[in-house]
């Protein structure tokens, strides 16, 4: 049963990700949260579900699903990049550069951040 369900929860979230590309986002996310069901640990698709959120423009919990990435692998920097780039998107740009600082304490050569950064402070 074991086995039957690691196999279950890889082809939800590959189906999820079929429909993301495919810009179904109401179905890539419903994909998502049913590998996350059997695997509360999955963070590929806590990542691309809150990838399919923003595209909805749902942005809390698009929020929310990077923030759990980040407590499930807090030195992946392409999670702390998208949430500061929700957050910048929200206004909220305090949090984004602290997000963006922490791609770049992560990765200093991530140009991305260098960049939202610099962008960043130009609005303040």
């Amino acid at each position: 049963m074991v086995d039957d369900e690691l196999h279950l929860e890889e082809e939800y979230y590959s189906l999820g990700n079929d429909y993301y590309k495919l810009g179904d986002m109401d179905e890539a996310i419903e994909h998502y949260s049913k590998a996350i069901e059997i695997q509360p640990g999955h963070v590929g698709a806590f990542f691309n579900r809150g990838l399919a959120y923003a595209r909805k423009k749902e942005f809390l919990k698009a929020i929310e699903d990077e923030t759990k990435v980040i407590e499930l692998n807090p030195k992946l920097p392409d999670a702390h990049y998208t949430r500061g780039l929700i957050h910048e998107y929200l206004g909220d740009y305090n949090k984004a550069a602290g997000d963006y600082q922490k791609v770049l304490d992560l990765d200093l050569n991530h140009a991305g951040a260098r960049e939202q950064l610099d962008l960043l402070s130009k609005k303040k």
